[in-house]
């Protein structure tokens, strides 16, 4: 997956829909190969940006994006 993909299907989902994405791949999206406090703050950014929140409870489940339910 590339950023363009994850930002068309941010950008498609129904709102309050979610996507949940790996660790691994956002990491490798993001630059890095770990989600650090850096990488999660520039994929809560990218997030805000497809009107979106962005969650990661460090060590426990998946990461996941979560379309605002108000346009």
């Amino acid at each position: 997956m590339t950023k363009n993909e994850l930002a068309d299907k941010l950008n498609h989902l129904d709102p309050g829909a979610t996507l949940a994405v790996p660790r691994g791949v956002l990491a490798a999206l993001f630059g890095t190969g770990a989600l650090t406090k850096e990488a999660a703050a520039a994929i809560e950014a990218f997030a805000l940006d497809h009107r979106c929140t962005f969650s990661c409870e460090h060590g426990a489940g998946m990461p996941t994006f979560e379309k605002d339910d108000i346009f």
